[in-house]
């Protein structure tokens, strides 16, 4: 070959290289992206990822396509997302229901096809802790008279929950073994349902998401007892946490994105910033605050950190459960 043929040809190599590279996380997208989330059209994950798909769009100037995959749990949707191409054009909706999904099936001695390490954290929207909320009728006027009433009457109150090992269910696990006291357990088939169980009084309490709870309460149709966590809810400014009153049992709904592990670090945090500003936008902090949950932006790396002490919280708290059976 003529040496300046050949030096033409490695050269153009190596410019689409170069092209393909930056030049393409400079251009992203230039496509529609799929937004995988784990949950049924309508609950508050699959609101969530849908008001920040009207926003993000407009900012990356392409469609963000919703794909709802709860099968199996979302197991089936953690696949996909963790297997797809490493290039940004699929996201995935990341909570700690998530969390809870896969620790607890590597604590029950399975091997998920999927870890959280397959993920690289894009950042959070939403933190939202958990509402502890009783029938109006209930007798209970009080976090104390809840708890005072337990403990004299140990294994008669039931709790709701949208599911086994899902955040609810946790958050009150954690609570019973923060007081010392066991309730009964009634699983439903989803939030909504549990719910629907202490408006209509067939169970005695529930940690409800504040979705899901605080325009009941608002409406009458349920009363707060405490706030999970350490900052009380801006919507229910009266109602105390529970580490004001010395107890730790906080695992908070914490929702954003994760992108296939792989994926360019000019892509990722593209995809970062852009994260940071739907949480700055009115119309979406308007949709999510409508329904009762808190923008709260959290970083990539930040929010990593918290699943990975989640994860570690949650592994403590399966085997004392798996113990317990």
């Amino acid at each position: 070959m003529n040496s300046v043929v050949w030096w033409t040809a490695v050269s153009l190599l190596g410019f689409l290289a170069i092209a393909g590279g930056p030049a393409g996380a400079a251009d992203f997208p230039t496509k529609p992206i799929n937004a995988i989330v784990t949950v049924s059209p309508g609950g508050s994950n699959d609101i969530q990822t849908r008001a920040f798909a009207s926003v993000a769009d407009k900012i990356l100037k392409q469609p963000i396509v919703v794909l709802n995959k709860p099968q199996a749990s979302g197991m089936l949707g953690l696949m996909q997302g963790a297997t797809a191409a490493p290039d940004g054009y699929t996201v995935t909706t990341s909570s700690m229901s998530e969390v809870c999904l896969l620790e607890w099936e590597i604590a029950s001695g399975k091997k998920p096809e999927v870890l959280l390490t397959d993920f690289v954290s894009i950042g959070a929207f939403t933190v939202a802790p958990l509402i502890i909320a009783v029938n109006p009728k209930s007798p209970w006027m009080t976090f104390e008279d809840f708890i005072k009433d337990a403990k004299a009457n140990p294994g008669k109150f039931a709790y709701s929950s949208g599911g086994l090992y899902r955040i609810a269910h946790i958050n009150t696990e954690l609570l019973s073994k923060a007081v010392g006291l066991k309730f009964r357990h009634v699983p439903y088939g989803g939030g909504g349902q549990a719910v629907t169980a202490i408006v209509g009084g067939h169970e005695d309490f529930a940690s409800m998401t504040p979705s899901s709870s605080v325009p009941l309460i608002k409406g009458g149709k349920l009363r707060a007892l405490a706030v999970h966590g350490g900052t009380r809810s801006k919507f229910l400014p009266d109602v105390p946490t529970l580490k004001e009153k010395g107890i730790d049992a906080d695992l908070p709904q914490i929702v954003g994105l994760g992108v296939p592990k792989n994926t360019p670090a000019p892509i990722v945090e593209k995809l970062r910033a852009v994260v940071k500003q739907v949480t700055e936008d009115k119309s979406f902090v308007g949709v999510i605050e409508g329904q009762g949950d808190e923008v709260h932006h959290v970083g990539g790396d930040e929010f990593a950190k918290i699943q990975a002490d989640a994860s570690e919280k949650l592994a403590k708290l399966f085997k004392i459960l798996i113990q317990e059976k």
